[in-house]
């Protein structure tokens, strides 16, 4: 979103609570709104063996996530009250916490096409960040699964 240049307009959009994008909260359109967790795999750094926390699969699979401005309504632990967003540009070492062994490849493999990586630091307990695979999917990592979300279309 470009930055209204006419003061006018400055003026309109703060009397109705609007805020200008600044710095990094400038791509906070790019994740706002409604999403579903849609998929679940074992995470690249653990046995593929390893039998999934059933409850977190229920938790979170075909459950919506919505990102407001000034909160995150979800399942936990993806829920959160008065999230501090920041949008950061990830190599594939960042991911997941620096989780991947072999992170060119398995960037790759799960889906990253780029170099940098936009991620979502959402400032929550937990310190789960959402890694976008484009502007319509990300992925984050929990208990040693990497769970895929999608943005609802209207």
């Amino acid at each position: 979103m470009a930055r209204p240049s006419n003061p006018a307009v400055v003026m309109i959009l703060l009397a109705l609570g609007s805020t200008l994008p600044v710095g990094s909260r400038a791509a906070e359109a790019d994740f706002m709104g409604a999403w579903t967790v849609t998929s679940s795999e074992p995470a690249p750094w653990t046995d593929a063996k390893e039998k999934p926390v059933a409850s977190d699969l229920n938790a979170l699979i075909a459950h919506p996530v919505a990102f407001l401005r000034d909160r995150i309504d979800g399942p936990a632990p993806l829920g959160c009250r008065k999230p501090h967003y920041e949008i950061k540009s990830y190599s594939p070492d960042m991911l997941f916490q620096g989780g991947l062994d072999k992170p060119e490849k398995q960037a790759a493999t799960l889906g990253f096409k780029d170099k940098t990586i936009k991620t979502l630091e959402t400032g929550c307990d937990g310190a789960i960040d959402f890694h976008f695979l484009d502007s319509d999917n990300a992925l984050f990592a929990l208990n040693n699964r990497i769970y895929k979300i999608q943005r609802k279309t209207p």
